[in-house]
């Protein structure tokens, strides 16, 4: 089975998702990064996995507030760390986990010794702008605007590259994960192909609730359609 990759735009759930896995006997990392204030349960993050992906986002320019980056452009930025990415990828793990590959995935597939299968961990976009303010104690109109546009574009990539490259992809809501964790879990352990217990999804940490405004209700149901067959 080819490997899983594992992302989201940021605050969806990635890391709790990446615990299913890993409790589950399934490897993310030779090198995982260690657990911190905020994120007690662990990253699940192969450590030059994420150097590499912050590394060709800067290269191509992403991070500051509205920026966005051509699949192009990514690509071109990629080729800077091309033999780092396939030393890395000649050791892969079954599965790697990082929301950066919300822009990084293309550049990943053209290195991977097969095409990857995409775990898209999606989040309303309410919540995610409530708790991406809250992790970097921001607050505000524009603040909000810039959450909302990386949501945007890291989704809409995402949708995208899948689809441009027929990859087979699961979207796991975080609502869903959090109120029905059983009903969340079995169409992610059909699609991991193991046993996995939603005992470990750790509902006490979701701190915000919140809609999808409706100029984003449309994006959010085409993410939230992939993968129907797996919940079939």
């Amino acid at each position: 089975m080819s490997m899983i990759l594992i992302c989201g735009s940021g605050r969806s759930g990635t890391s709790a998702v990446a615990r299913l896995l890993h409790e589950a006997g399934v490897s993310l990392g030779n090198d995982l990064i260690e657990a911190d204030e905020f994120n007690a349960e662990g990253y699940y993050e192969e450590r030059q996995l994420v150097l590499i992906n912050e590394a060709i986002l800067n290269a191509a320019g992403l991070g500051r507030w509205f920026s966005v980056a051509s699949r192009q452009e990514l690509l071109a930025a990629a080729c800077r760390y091309r033999f780092e990415m396939c030393a890395l990828a000649a050791e892969a793990t079954p599965a790697w986990k990082d929301p950066r590959f919300c822009w990084t995935l293309e550049p990943w597939i053209e290195v991977l010794p097969q095409r990857p299968r995409v775990i898209v961990c999606l989040r309303s976009p309410g919540e995610v702008v409530a708790s991406t303010l809250r992790y970097y104690g921001l607050a505000g109109d524009e603040p909000t605007r810039a959450v909302e546009h990386v949501w945007r574009e890291e989704n809409e990539r995402l949708l995208e590259v899948i689809g441009e490259y027929g990859l087979d992809a699961l979207t796991v809501e975080f609502d869903q994960l959090h109120v029905d964790p059983q009903r969340a879990v079995e169409p992610l352990a059909r699609f991991a192909g193991r046993t996995l217990d939603p005992g470990f999804i750790r509902r006490d940490l979701r701190h915000h609730e919140g809609s999808t405004p409706p100029h984003l209700a449309e994006l959010y149901e085409r993410v939230a359609a992939l993968g129907a067959v797996w919940r079939a």
